[in-house]
């Protein structure tokens, strides 16, 4: 890992899984280069989702947030990468994921870490230590010098 990258949580939500956006969205983060070190795929039950959204317990869409994301398959990912996705759907822009397939504020395919913060609880909270790779990508000494 390179000094500037950081890892970061990314999921697609069970809209994202239904609507068979997977491979779309695993394709768009190979292309930019990041590495993919840990995914799986995995029914989370409402407990997990109010521990991973406890920062939103006290809002009034939590309920129904915590429902949707526990009615379906998640692709839980870590990459080590220098973004964060944040939370903004309204904003996408045309070209990104939420711009290009998300629906609705709720439903919007994808959830990414905000802050370095945020991806280690929401990787700690989703994988264990021995479930994320280490491994150098061959391109890495051709891109890096």
């Amino acid at each position: 890992m390179s000094g500037n990258e950081e890892r970061t949580f990314i999921a697609i939500k069970p809209d994202g899984v239904q609507r068979g956006l997977i491979g779309e969205i695993i394709k768009r983060f190979e292309q930019k280069g990041f590495k993919l070190v840990a995914m799986k795929l995995i029914q989370a039950d409402e407990d997990l989702m109010r521990q991973h959204y406890c920062d939103l317990k006290d809002r009034p869409f939590f309920p129904g947030l915590v429902r949707f994301m526990s009615s379906g398959p998640v692709v839980a990912m870590c990459y080590f990468c220098d973004i964060f996705l944040g939370s903004n759907a309204i904003d996408s822009k045309p070209g990104t994921i939420r711009g290009d397939f998300c629906i609705q504020v709720v439903r919007n395919i994808i959830h990414g870490s905000d802050s370095v913060e945020s991806a280690n609880t929401e990787i700690n909270l989703w994988f264990k230590p021995e479930e994320i790779c280490d491994y150098t990508k061959c391109q890495d000494s051709w891109l890096n010098g």
